[in-house]
């Protein structure tokens, strides 16, 4: 599953960036990095953009960013 399966106020743990450079050093400039916990605050209407938050830092994502962040429920 990735950000893009996540509904609003979900919280995840990431498990995987699969993106290219300089995309994937950016991502993980901004606390976007595999084991980090990640929220999903909003999207847009037509779901191009997504808003997450890593780390306290808010971060908005293009679709094809929140693709590529693969991501799995933590279970109790």
């Amino acid at each position: 599953m990735n950000v893009t399966d996540m509904k609003i106020g979900d919280e995840a743990i990431i498990k995987k960036v699969r993106a290219q450079e300089p995309v994937k050093g950016r991502l993980y400039a901004m606390g976007i990095a595999r084991g980090n916990r990640i929220k999903l605050l909003d999207h847009t209407l037509k779901k191009q953009t997504w808003e997450v938050e890593v780390d306290g830092t808010r971060v908005a994502l293009r679709d094809e960013e929140a693709k590529g962040i693969e991501v799995d429920y933590e279970k109790d």
